[in-house]
C-alpha cells in the first residue's frame, strides 16, 4: 500500500494554486488557468473519503508533461508594464516551478514506497 498523506496532496495543490498565480500576473492567462485546474484536480483528490492512487498518477504525468518537449512553457517569460516587474516575476515563476517540481518528484516517490 502506499504512503501518500493529504497534507502532501494539499501542499501539491498549493503549488499549483502560486505557479498559476504567479503565470496569470505575467499576462499569461491560458497557462495560468491550466495550472488552477490542476489545481482543482488535485483538491479534489485531497478531498475524497477513499484515496485514488490512479487518478494522482494521472494529475501528475499531466502536469509533468507541461515540462516536457516543445511545450512554451519551458522557455515562457511573463511580462508586466512596470519597470523592473518582469524580472522579479520571472524570477519567481521560476522558484515555483522549481517548488513544484520537487513536490511532484516528491509524490512520484512516496507513490512508490510500499508499507511494511
Amino acid at each position: 500500500m502506499q504512503k501518500i498523506e493529504k497534507w502532501r496532496i494539499q501542499e501539491m495543490a498549493t503549488a499549483l494554486g502560486r505557479f498559476a498565480d504567479v503565470l496569470k500576473q505575467g499576462e499569461n492567462r491560458e497557462w495560468g488557468n491550466v495550472f488552477s485546474h490542476f489545481q482543482h484536480e488535485a483538491q479534489k483528490i485531497a478531498q475524497k473519503s477513499e484515496f485514488d492512487l490512479e487518478a494522482l498518477k494521472r494529475l501528475i504525468s499531466n502536469i509533468k508533461g507541461c515540462f516536457k518537449g516543445t511545450s512554451s512553457l519551458i522557455n515562457i517569460e511573463l511580462t508586466q508594464d512596470y519597470p523592473g516587474s518582469s524580472e522579479r516575476l520571472n524570477k519567481e515563476l521560476k522558484e515555483e516551478r522549481l517548488h513544484l517540481q520537487h513536490t511532484l518528484a516528491d509524490l512520484e516517490h512516496k507513490a512508490k514506497e510500499l508499507i511494511n
